[in-house]
Order: C-alpha cells, then sequence, then structure tokens
C-alpha cells in the first residue's frame, strides 16, 4: 500500500470527525428535556432532529445539505435543492 492511498479507516475517521464539527456548529440543547426529566443532561439537536427522550422536533430549516466531502467536492444531491435525498 502506497502513501497515497485513502484507507477506509481514514474515510469514516474523515466523517466521524465532520458530524463532530457540525454537531458543534448546528447543535443546540433540547428544551423538552429538562420538563421530562430534569435530572438528565439535555440532547444536542441539530435542525429537523427528533428528541429520542422526549419527542421535541427542531423547528429550525435543515439547510445546511451544502456539505463538502472529506476528499473534496460535493456530496451527491448537496446541490442546495431541498427534494433531493444525498
Amino acid at each position: 500500500m502506497t502513501d497515497d492511498e485513502y484507507t477506509m479507516g481514514e474515510f469514516f475517521r474523515d466523517v466521524r470527525e465532520e458530524r463532530r464539527k457540525r454537531r458543534e456548529r448546528l447543535g443546540v440543547d433540547c428544551p423538552g428535556c429538562p420538563k421530562v426529566q430534569p435530572k438528565r443532561i439535555p440532547t444536542v439537536l441539530l435542525p429537523q432532529q427528533r428528541c429520542k427522550v422526549c419527542g421535541y422536533r427542531d423547528p429550525r430549516a435543515r439547510d445546511d445539505r451544502a456539505a463538502l466531502h472529506p476528499r473534496g467536492g460535493l456530496v451527491d444531491g448537496a446541490a442546495g435543492d431541498a427534494g433531493a435525498v444525498a
């Protein structure tokens, strides 16, 4: 194996890192969790995500579809059209 090959482990590490960054950038604490279970740490929700604990859905629009693939270029369906599913 040469140094210029991109392994599956590196790919999934990059995907996990991008998810972590997106959650830091867009995530908000669920306002319903403290009402249902006051001692629980609130779930971090992304736009349009549903909380598994209390059922609250984040009302923000999911407009972060123009995500870049870790190796460069747009992910399929990320051209900004709301009807496409990536």
